[in-house]
């Protein structure tokens, strides 16, 4: 598959340590079924994208302050808002 040409990135790795975590014995069947590989690498490439999309309405719905500190404050806020709902919606589901 052309998907294993890249490495396992951030999104990937959080998901193959909460499933580690979470789902132990489901490890076991995904590895045999020689998914353990390329699920992360999707998970990659979907969360990435959700994340642009979410990041893009955060910004559309939030106008971003001027002062140097309440962009820094925003700019944290942004990324921990949009980092938790792709950590929701896609790193911490149940996949085969």
């Amino acid at each position: 598959m052309a998907m294993l040409k890249y490495p396992i990135g951030r999104w990937g790795k959080l998901w193959q340590e909460w499933m580690e975590t979470e789902y132990p014995t489901e490890v076991t069947v995904i590895v045999m079924m020689g998914r353990w590989q390329i699920i992360p690498r999707e998970i990659d490439r979907e969360a990435e994208q959700r994340f642009q999309e979410l990041d893009k309405q955060y910004r559309l719905k939030n106008l971003r302050p001027e002062s140097f500190l309440e962009v820094q404050v925003w700019e944290k806020e942004c990324l921990l808002i949009v980092e938790h709902q792709v950590m929701e919606e896609i790193v911490f589901q149940l996949r085969e």
